[in-house]
C-alpha cells in the first residue's frame, strides 16, 4: 500500500475543500458587515434610543444573579442605568455615580473601558480589531433574526468573542453574548426598544445639581 500517495491525495482533497470554501467564508464576511452597517444606521435614523436589558454573567458556565437595567443612546452618547450605577457619556467624558457611596468619578474612559460599560459597545467594534461572520441562528423567541459572530483579532480586547442575534425587521440587536478570553461571558438580552426619543447633548452630562451630596472625584 502506497501510503505517500494515499498521504499526497488527502492533502489535496483538503486543500481543493479549503480553496473551495473561501469563496463561501468572503460572502459570510460581506453578509456579516452589511447587517452590522444596517444595524448602525437604524441606530443613527432612530433619533435617540432607549433600551431595558438583562445582563446575566456566567462564571464556568453557571448563571450568576442577573443584573437588569437601561440605556439611552444618542451619536456616540449614551447614558447607563442599573441599581448600583448610573453612568453618562458625552462622547469625551464618563460621570459614573455609584449611590452606596455618594460618589461621581469623572473620566476619560479609554476604548476598552467603553467597551465593558456599554452594552452596545459592539456598534462601532467591527470596524476595528475584529473579524466578523455570518452564524447559522434564524429564529429567537419567535423573531427572525440575523446571527453575527465577532472575534477579536488580540489577545488584549476586552472581549475575545461576541454573538449577535439582530431582528431582521428592526435591524435592532436582540441578544448579545460577550465572552472574555477565559471561560466567563456574559448574556445581555434586550427586552424592549423605544426609538425617536430626541435628547439634548445635556442629556448625557452628570448634573450636580440632582446629585448635591454626591462628592465628585477627578480622575482624569
Amino acid at each position: 500500500m502506497n501510503y505517500k500517495r494515499q498521504f499526497v491525495n488527502l492533502s489535496t482533497l483538503i486543500i481543493l475543500f479549503l480553496l473551495s470554501a473561501l469563496p463561501m467564508m468572503a460572502q459570510k464576511e460581506a453578509e456579516a458587515k452589511t447587517v452590522l452597517e444596517k444595524t448602525t444606521q437604524a441606530f443613527k435614523k432612530a433619533g435617540g434610543i432607549e433600551a431595558d436589558f438583562t445582563l446575566t454573567p456566567y462564571q464556568h458556565g453557571v448563571a450568576q444573579t442577573p443584573v437588569k437595567g437601561s440605556i439611552q443612546l444618542m451619536d456616540e452618547n449614551f447614558r447607563l442605568t442599573t441599581p448600583q450605577m448610573v453612568t453618562w457619556f458625552n462622547g469625551k467624558t464618563q460621570w459614573t455615580y455609584l449611590p452606596a457611596n455618594e460618589e461621581v468619578n469623572v473620566s476619560t474612559p479609554t476604548r476598552e473601558e467603553l467597551e465593558s460599560i456599554n452594552p452596545l459597545a459592539f456598534l462601532t467594534l467591527y470596524k476595528e480589531g475584529y473579524n466578523y461572520r455570518m452564524g447559522a441562528q434564524s429564529t429567537y423567541k419567535g423573531k427572525s433574526v440575523y446571527e453575527v459572530t465577532l472575534t477579536a483579532e488580540d489577545f488584549d480586547r476586552q472581549w475575545a468573542n461576541l454573538t449577535l442575534y439582530i431582528d431582521r425587521a428592526t435591524l435592532l440587536p436582540l441578544y448579545i453574548k460577550l465572552k472574555e478570553a477565559g471561560k466567563d461571558y456574559h448574556v445581555i438580552t434586550i427586552d424592549n426598544y423605544r426609538q425617536g426619543m430626541g435628547w439634548k447633548k445635556s442629556h448625557f452630562t452628570f448634573d450636580p445639581k440632582q446629585y448635591p451630596d454626591a462628592e465628585v472625584i477627578d480622575l482624569r
